[in-house]
């Protein structure tokens, strides 16, 4: 059903769902709802799309607390300590019988070398992926990403914390552009509009195992 004025539950709906809040159904709905033609919801999407583009300028620039970047450190120690333990107990457990473990300064260390590993092609062409690490107690993987020019990744809504550090190139989402050394972590629920390369890029990604794709607003009518 379509309308020409937006009510307050419709504008909630805008709302959350350009903030990514809508899952799975109301989502869907709403997604539905656009594309069948409803230029005020349409209208109100817009305006929400353009405030929550303001959102991350908005913020003043604070200090954080002492000993904030040393515990994140420390965070950052532990996670890694369980991973390494957690492949290296793979590695044990897939190792042929005659087959020594590795001892000295190679035990608890997963090292992929920059020849190894094979790239697998996506569904999107141009963008292919060659796995680093699956962590399957955190239900994440670690992933090389690579786009060739003018290379597309279709919009999808994330299913847990994704983090993306750019290694080469360019990428962009809507109007977030983002090149060599730019960080970008989504929060579950959150919706990527399409990612575009112009000139090639290279990404790391630490993300969930899986996505829903979701329907490009591009086509809905507005």
């Amino acid at each position: 059903m379509s309308h020409t004025t937006t009510d307050e539950e419709a504008a909630g709906r805008a709302a959350l769902y350009v903030l990514g809040a809508l899952e799975g159904d109301e989502a869907r709905d709403f997604e539905e709802h656009l594309t069948a033609g409803c230029d005020a919801c349409a209208a109100e999407l817009r305006l929400f799309e353009g405030v929550v583009a303001d959102l991350g300028l908005a913020a003043p620039e604070a200090e954080p607390p002492a000993g904030v970047r040393s515990r994140l450190l420390e965070l950052v120690a532990e996670a890694g300590q369980v991973a390494a333990d957690d492949c290296a107990e793979t590695a044990r457990a897939d190792a042929p019988a005659d087959e020594p473990n590795l001892r000295g300064d190679a035990e608890g260390f997963l090292v992929v070398r920059a020849g190894e590993g094979e790239w697998m092609p996506t569904e999107d062409a141009g963008v292919a992926y060659k796995l680093l690490f699956a962590d399957p107690g955190r239900g994440t993987v670690t992933t090389l990403v690579r786009m060739q020019p003018g290379s597309r990744i279709r919009s999808h809504r994330h299913l847990g914390v994704e983090q993306c550090l750019v290694l080469e190139g360019d990428v962009s989402s809507g109007a977030i552009r983002m090149t060599a050394g730019d960080f970008n972590c989504s929060l579950p629920g959150s919706v990527h509009e399409e990612l575009v390369s112009d000139k090639g890029a290279l990404l790391l990604l630490v993300s969930p195992e899986r996505y829903e794709p979701v329907e490009p607003r591009g086509h809905a009518r507005v």
